[in-house]
């Protein structure tokens, strides 16, 4: 997953007292940052940036303090337990200038396929298409999302349904980490689609 997520948390006036925790994301990662608000003044309170960061607020004081993954765990157990499975993402890759998938990306394919179905009802699939910075970027943007299409093109013929799949092109504007290039320079890591499945 890609942007950390971000959340404001506004404390009730008038309770005893009120505390938020920022929990572990996905896969045990610390993901994102909860500011947390005074409802009366509208200031900033706190910010939480830390996965296990607690804040607890009486009688107007506040205290910060850290739980950890067991404390958490035995608290909110039941909570995370039924928070939906992560997304999986597949990459699927493509030569210079092409829609047709490279033949390195079969088993890939194949996986995605697999997880769609194991996955079962309520599956939700979006098909990012990308490319590198060789060419207008507007040629790019049309370019990332022939791509998507075609990889839904693809994928529909071998059980992936549409009513299930969003198509969206990215253009040059997204290049894997350490990839990102000067304008014009190849690069077969960023001809690509990824495929998110959630």
């Amino acid at each position: 997953m890609r942007a950390a997520a971000f959340g404001l948390a506004l404390l009730a006036g008038g309770c005893a007292s009120s505390s938020v925790v920022l929990l572990n994301g996905e896969g045990s990662n610390p993901v994102g940052a909860v500011a947390v608000i005074d409802p009366r003044t509208g200031e900033d309170m706190q910010l939480i940036d830390r996965a296990g960061g607690r804040l607890i607020v009486a009688e107007g004081r506040q205290s910060l303090r850290t739980m950890d993954a067991t404390e958490a765990e035995k608290k909110y157990g039941a909570l995370l337990a039924d928070l939906p499975e992560p997304p999986k993402t597949f990459v699927l890759y493509f030569p210079e200038a092409s829609t047709a998938l490279a033949l390195e990306s079969i088993q890939a394919r194949n996986a995605l396929l697999a997880e769609v179905a194991r996955r079962g009802a309520g599956v939700d699939v979006q098909i990012e298409g990308h490319t590198d910075r060789v060419g207008d970027a507007a040629d790019n943007d049309r370019l990332s999302r022939q791509r998507a299409e075609a990889a839904l093109a693809m994928l529909a013929p071998l059980g992936l349904r549409d009513n299930i799949t969003r198509v969206v092109g990215r253009g040059e504007r997204a290049p894997v980490a350490g990839h990102a290039t000067a304008d014009g320079v190849e690069d077969p890591v960023n001809r690509r689609v990824e495929v998110v499945v959630r």
